[in-house]
């Protein structure tokens, strides 16, 4: 996926590459929405020789490892497998790499487990972190990495953007083009769409319950935030009673944690006492 705001940092990796001076272990930071994993899976393609045009996490290699989080996080039996396929030669590429996507959802176990590997890297080993919240990670594990950072480009990110619908949710998604077009391509609506139907009254809770609930929570919150700071402008914002509007944030919030925390929570219960509360904070007074 050719991404026009990463051209910098993809530049300065290729030439770090081309000098042999890339370091063994890179973190890859950026905004959520703005493209680690697919920056990290570009960088373990050029390491391993691979066609660039393959999905680096579906890649068959035996000079390659690709660790994701399972069940929201990463556990420390999958570092130790990293740990074991460390050393060696590579088999068929001039090297071995790892991509360690979401890294900051290691949790504390694994990230000292691999701190074993950061002290001592084997010289034919890549390790590559992505992460959209590299902040999150041990200062054991950032002090021996390089940083790469993705900047935010909102202006190319716009351009890039070809649907019509995918930049109509910029703004639910502050600007995260590649967040954008996840949504676009499940059907969803802008959230002052959603919220102004919702509103008058017109039926969207189906519509609610047919999208990802972190999503929507998430969107919904930040929507509310923007109008608690006076945008969008009107006739988008209804007027708010901020009190009202503060009290529902948490429990927007809870939610939030409701529908990430618990595989048994009821969507269609939360999500109805959500459309409730916010059709009376918006009704007029």
């Amino acid at each position: 996926m050719d991404l026009p705001w990463q051209a910098g940092v993809r530049a300065r990796l290729s030439a770090a590459m081309d000098d042999g001076r890339l370091p063994h272990a890179i973190v890859v930071s950026g905004y959520p929405g703005w493209g680690d994993s697919e920056l990290c899976g570009w960088l373990a393609l050029r390491l391993l020789g691979a066609d660039s045009s393959v999905e680096a996490e579906r890649l068959a290699h035996p000079d390659f490892r690709w660790v994701a989080p399972e069940g929201g996080s990463i556990k420390v039996e999958r570092i130790r497998a990293l740990a074991e396929f460390a050393p060696g030669t590579p088999q068929i590429a001039g090297a071995k790499v790892a991509v360690i996507e979401s890294a900051h959802s290691m949790n504390v176990n694994a990230q000292n487990a691999l701190l074993k590997t950061l002290e001592e890297p084997p010289g034919s080993m890549f390790l590559i972190l992505g992460s959209d919240s590299a902040g999150s990670l041990a200062p054991t594990v950032l002090s021996r990495c390089q940083t790469f950072t993705i900047p935010r480009a909102d202006a190319a990110a716009a351009d890039w953007l070809r649907e019509p619908a995918a930049k109509a949710l910029l703004d639910d998604y502050d600007g995260a083009p590649l967040q954008a077009l996840t949504g676009a391509e499940a059907g969803e609506r802008p959230m002052a769409e959603l919220l102004r139907d919702l509103a008058a009254g017109r039926p969207v809770l189906d519509e609610m319950l047919g999208l990802d609930a972190s999503r929507l929570g998430a969107r919904w919150m930040r929507w509310l935030v923007r109008a608690l700071a006076d945008e969008p402008e009107p006739p988008e914002r209804p007027e708010l009673n901020r009190r009202r509007a503060f009290a529902f944030a948490d429990e927007l919030t809870r939610f939030h944690d409701q529908v990430n925390r618990s595989s048994g929570a009821n969507v269609r219960l939360l999500l109805e006492r959500l459309c409730y509360q916010w059709q009376w904070l918006v009704q007029p007074r």
